[in-house]
């Protein structure tokens, strides 16, 4: 059986530097193989992966919890035939959910070593009324408060006990006998998605399915827009455009490159906060961003 892991979490809490970062500590003599789900139509994600892991595939411009499921299983039934990788790491979008991902897994064979729900904790306030992100929380066993430095204690603790308590009502109901499908789970605070090496050791396997989580409506609430630039960016001007962003924009991902700036840098912004720490040296493409938006299209 290939072991896989699957790694959920709202828009912008930290999935893909969490890879990143795995792929440097974890996975560096290994055969790993990545499937990347984002909602629109071009992918930041898999583009950034690229040159951490073997084999990247990307699965664009739908959810693979829903509209794209048919498309994950043929994905991960050509990653095995054709790679044989050690390992397999799924990346949802934000705004999927991981049983189904999960229950596909272990259709074609996979064990599945741990479903990772990375949470941002310095923004855990906006979201975590949002319907997918508590499935996203309920549907882990390993839960990762993630931005720990930018909370206070007692912020902090408060994340932690709420976090806590979704996990209690949305751990999944086994349909056949009422029991709750995970006994426990196990709780990691850190900065930068970093996380130590028994995360991926295999010590939180999930045992195979039986039966079928409680039904649920899953609608998805995001838009997006996609925007290319043909010339490098002016500094000041693009980090003037962020801050007047309309409010109804969440994230911006996308590969920019800026005047004077001698390689490209990955545009990380959610919840009014803005990170282009991640240089992109080999990205040879034009820049673009995708906005992503709640409800209505952005303009």
């Amino acid at each position: 059986m290939i072991p896989s892991f699957v790694i959920t979490g709202y828009l912008g809490s930290g999935k893909t530097t969490l890879l990143l970062n795995a792929a440097k500590e974890h996975f560096s003599n290994k055969r790993v193989a990545v499937i990347v789900n984002e909602i629109g139509e071009v992918g930041v994600d898999g583009k950034v992966l690229q040159n951490a892991y073997s084999e990247v595939i990307e699965l664009p411009e739908g959810c693979i919890c829903c509209s794209l499921h048919a498309e994950f299983e043929k994905a991960l039934d050509e990653i095995r035939q054709k790679y044989n990788p050690e390992v397999l790491l799924v990346e949802t979008s934000g705004a999927a959910e991981p049983f189904p991902i999960i229950i596909s897994l272990q259709a074609l064979g996979c064990s599945v070593d741990g479903v990772i729900c990375i949470i941002d904790s310095a923004n855990f306030d906006k979201y975590k009324n949002d319907t997918t992100a508590k499935y996203q929380i309920g549907n882990s066993n390993i839960l990762v408060l993630n931005k720990i430095d930018l909370l206070n204690p007692e912020d902090l603790e408060r994340v932690e006990k709420e976090v806590k308590e979704t996990w209690q009502i949305y751990n999944p109901v086994n349909t056949f006998t009422g029991e709750r499908f995970y006994n426990n789970f196990v709780l990691y605070k850190t900065t930068y998605g970093k996380l130590p090496k028994d995360v991926f050791s295999g010590a939180y396997t999930i045992k195979d399915l039986k039966g079928i989580a409680e039904s649920h409506e899953h609608e998805h609430t995001q838009n997006q827009k996609v925007i290319t630039f043909l010339e490098p960016l002016d500094f000041k001007e693009f980090d003037e455009k962020i801050k007047n962003l309309p409010k109804e924009v969440i994230r911006v991902k996308g590969i920019v490159r800026f005047r004077n700036v001698p390689v490209p840098l990955l545009v990380n912004y959610a919840f009014g906060n803005l990170d282009l720490s991640q240089e992109i040296p080999d990205y040879n493409g034009p820049s673009f961003l995708v906005l992503i938006s709640t409800s209505q299209p952005v303009s």
